[in-house]
């Protein structure tokens, strides 16, 4: 356990891979234990408003102010969740760069990049609440989707740049027998 957080050696590409899917895995059971109670509860609520027949208007501005807490929560939740992977597969990268010839501080490329795009977050959310209330307002012309995604471009594409380095440099040939960072790992 304590080898998660050692930058130290080496990590075969078959080791590095089942640990990323470890990790991906466990990032989709946080997200789910999340969101699907808070989802439920946007459902509810709306069923409630429809059953006590509140009218159109009225159960759309309850559900829309809902869905912006619950956008606001999942937020905060995947900024923790954001910065728990980049812990994770921080030496685990580390090492995986080390078995292919490669110095384990490029790992400050991905996690830097990540951890700006997770700062962003709050502000995106806001932008997206701020269009969704815009969007709802009597006599709107705005197009959300198409709304919501302008300006989100280069900061979406920061938040891939990480992603593209773990799978570019995740399967990068080992390099064989020992080099500088040490003994060829044991593979399985």
């Amino acid at each position: 356990m304590v080898h998660i957080f050692d930058p130290r050696g080496r990590d075969a590409r078959q080791t590095f891979w089942y640990y990323v899917l470890f990790v991906v895995l466990l990032r989709v059971a946080g997200g789910m234990a999340v969101s699907i109670p808070l989802t439920v509860d946007l459902m509810r609520a709306g069923f409630q408003a429809a059953q006590r027949n509140d009218g159109e208007a009225v159960v759309q501005a309850q559900m829309m102010h809902q869905m912006t807490g619950m956008m606001q929560t999942m937020a905060g939740i995947g900024i923790v969740i954001g910065v728990v992977t980049i812990v994770l597969l921080a030496a685990s990268l580390a090492r995986r760069l080390h078995d292919s010839g490669l110095s384990g501080w490029l790992v400050l490329v991905p996690g830097l990049s990540y951890a700006v795009a997770l700062a962003m977050l709050p502000v995106q959310m806001d932008r997206a609440i701020e269009v969704m209330e815009r969007i709802q307002a009597p006599g709107s012309a705005a197009n959300g989707p198409m709304t919501m995604m302008q300006g989100q471009g280069p900061i979406a594409l920061l938040g891939w740049v990480p992603v593209l380095f773990v799978v570019i440099f995740g399967v990068l040939k080992s390099t064989d027998g020992p080099n500088r960072y040490g003994d060829e790992p044991t593979r399985f």
